[in-house]
């Protein structure tokens, strides 16, 4: 190597120093500015600089190494020209390739080989990382909160000012890139120049967001995400790849190096970086052939070949079954329906035909949403309902979290609670929450009035929906609506929804409104209402088994009352009426003992004998046969029958 090209080598080795430092700087400032900003009021999309900005920062300290080493390794090569020069001066025999002091060469050129190796799987990790950190925080995103605070303004002209530098910085160093000392450069610039198109879009949706549109900061991030994805992804694919290119065409381009940013930000074009791409990846000169001669003359009228064609397909339009289209032409609406068939129009984007169906069973959901998109067909409403049935359905209480949405609390009315109530308490607003859910199901009546009457006929129907629940609702009773009176309420509010929509010409006909769901806030209300009505249950179980005792013991205790009220009167006639005879039998007996005394003992003593000694045996002894002795045999028959009887002293008298 002569000592011009080694001069020339120290001189782009300390510029490539130089540059990768200027560099790095930018891209540390720029990825500071980007977390801080994005952390305190900057949206999704500007938050994705820091995947950029991170990267070429990591690339630009690559770079530097790089510079480093290259400056190292010529002022070696140039201390090696001086040793040669003198040891031929001097007719010395020295080899100063092998000299043990001569390193900076060699750690050039292994920080060529293994460095860019290094560089792409740390690109890999620090994209994951990235995408990893943004995808959890969606996830822990509360339902309907912003991804952009404070004044979108600021964050907007932020992003303008760093959408300059990058732009200015990153065509720079992708310009100094095209000479080889400086080819790992063209990452940085790259990188930069892909910063630029993330603040660009950060700055249009901050911009939007200022014009209260919400969603289109979260969708162009989304788009972002996927597209850092297939970034990511191509370190790794590179990094496998290079295993197994072949070695036949040397590329000073590094592993680490994005091959689709390439495409876009080097100069020369793109059929340009494509075939650079296709001689580094197949080893020899690709776009050489004819082949791709061909193909590269062509591509361009067979790309205009094939737009041309799908735009003029894009004229063809076919009106389904059950429904009907618009036709659009440069802005002009024709005022006649499409039935079912084939139509045509000026290709896209000069016309259209818009297709609608009247019969489709549309719905929204105000208040806490359960699952299920707003817009769902009757057919699929069916299958769902097919499907739910024959599942469990799961128990949910008031006090359990479920649901979710915007505006799920109304004002409703509450009852005063009793007549005693002091006068504070009195003048005190009876008024509560509630949360509900309220699925309205509505079709298609007035395809132009639903088409063009309103930007955003579902949203209008939304907030209808909101303002007439919000009307009657602040005018009812909790109790009343979670009870009685929830089907007037479904009535009457399903009568005042179809009212606005038909003043604000929706073009909507409401099918059904429903009241599901109807509790009082979930956060401290509703531990309070579960309490009572549960001691409400109680009571109502207390005064039902208080009847049930009552219903099954008062028969009881009424008839035995009356079996003792009837034993009592039959035991007052009874002793009443034998008193009575005792008493009629004692005066009878009186005047019978008084006309004859001895016949009424002697018929006394007979009576007692006959009645009261009927089963007991009895001898008699006359009392004037004193001399006479009888002799008594108690084991004799106890009773005496017929056939005891000694006939032959019977007589006659």
């Amino acid at each position: 190597m002569s000592k011009a090209n080694i001069q020339v080598s120290i001189d782009n080795g300390r510029l490539m120093t130089k540059l990768a430092t200027v560099g790095l700087i930018f891209s540390v400032c720029f990825l500071i500015l980007t977390a801080v900003i994005g952390s305190m009021r900057g949206g999704d999309v500007f938050r994705f600089g820091m995947i950029t900005y991170a990267l070429s920062a990591v690339f630009s300290f690559g770079a530097l190494i790089y510079g480093m080493l290259s400056t190292q390794a010529g002022l070696e090569n140039e201390e090696k020209q001086l040793l040669a020069d003198r040891g031929a001066a001097e007719n010395r025999a020295l080899n100063v390739e092998e000299d043990v002091r001569f390193t900076a060469g060699r750690s050039f050129d292994n920080y060529r080989r293994f460095a860019p190796y290094a560089l792409a799987i740390l690109g890999a990790l620090i994209t994951g990382g990235f995408l990893f950190y943004f995808k959890s925080a969606w996830g822990a995103r509360t339902a309907g909160a912003v991804s952009m605070e404070g004044n979108a303004l600021y964050t907007a002209l932020i992003a303008i000012i760093i959408m300059l530098l990058n732009i200015f910085i990153g065509a720079f160093y992708v310009g100094q890139s095209r000479g080889s000392a400086f080819r790992w450069l063209r990452p940085v610039g790259a990188w930069l120049i892909a910063g630029f198109v993330v603040m660009g879009a950060a700055t249009v949706t901050a911009l939007l967001h200022s014009n209260n549109i919400m969603g289109a900061d979260l969708a162009v991030a989304k788009v972002f995400f996927w597209i850092f994805v297939i970034l990511g992804a191509e370190f790794v694919t590179s990094f496998i790849i290079e295993f197994y290119r072949p070695r036949t065409l040397k590329e000073s381009r590094p592993v680490f190096e994005s091959r689709l940013l390439a495409l876009f930000t080097e100069p020369g074009g793109v059929m340009r970086n494509i075939a650079s791409a296709l001689d580094y990846q197949f080893g020899f000169k690709v776009s050489g052939t004819w082949l791709y001669g061909f193909v590269e003359r062509s591509f361009f009228p067979l790309f205009l070949l094939v737009l041309i064609f799908f735009m003029l397909f894009s004229a063809i339009h076919e009106v389904g079954p059950s429904k009907v289209g618009v036709r659009e032409n440069l802005g002009c609406i024709e005022k006649k329906l499409l039935t079912p068939g084939i139509y045509w129009s000026l290709p896209w984007p000069f016309g259209t035909v818009r297709i609608f169906s009247t019969t489709e069973l549309r719905q929204i959901v105000i208040g806490e949403k359960s699952t299920g998109d707003d817009n769902v067909a009757d057919d699929q409403n069916v299958k769902a309902g097919t499907k739910r049935n024959n599942e469990i359905a799961e128990t949910v209480l008031w006090t359990k979290a479920h649901g979710g949405g915007e505006d799920s609390n109304f004002l409703v009315a509450v009852k005063p609670g009793g007549q005693n109530n002091s006068a504070s308490e009195a003048s005190a607003p009876s008024i509560s929450f509630i949360r509900l859910t309220m699925p309205i199901q509505y079709r298609i009546k007035n395809v132009f009035d639903y088409a063009y009457a309103n930007a955003n006929p579902v949203y209008s129907l939304r907030r209808i929906g909101q303002q007439a629940a919000t009307e009657y609702l602040a005018s009812t009773s909790m109790m009343e609506l979670m009870s009685s009176k929830r089907l007037e309420a479904q009535n009457a509010i399903m009568k005042r929804v179809q009212f606005l929509a038909d003043y604000h010409k929706l073009g909507v006909q409401i099918e059904t409104l429903l009241i599901l769901d109807a509790h009082p806030p979930i956060e401290k209300v509703a531990p309070a209402y579960q309490e009572v009505i549960g001691a409400l249950e109680q009571r109502e179980t207390a005064i039902l088994n208080a009847e049930a005792y009552k219903i099954k013991t008062l028969p009881e205790a009424q008839a035995e009352a009356a079996r003792i009220i009837a034993e009592a009167q039959s035991y007052r006639a009874t002793t009443g009426k034998v008193a009575q005879a005792e008493s009629e039998r004692f005066t009878k007996q009186l005047t019978a003992y008084r006309a004859m005394p001895s016949v009424f003992k002697l018929r006394e003593l007979l009576n007692f004998l006959a009645v009261d000694c009927a089963h007991i045996r009895k001898y008699v002894v006359p009392l004037n046969s004193e001399s006479e002795v009888y002799e008594l045999n108690f084991e004799a028959k106890e009773r005496l029958d017929l056939i005891d009887t000694d006939v032959t002293k019977l007589s006659n008298k």
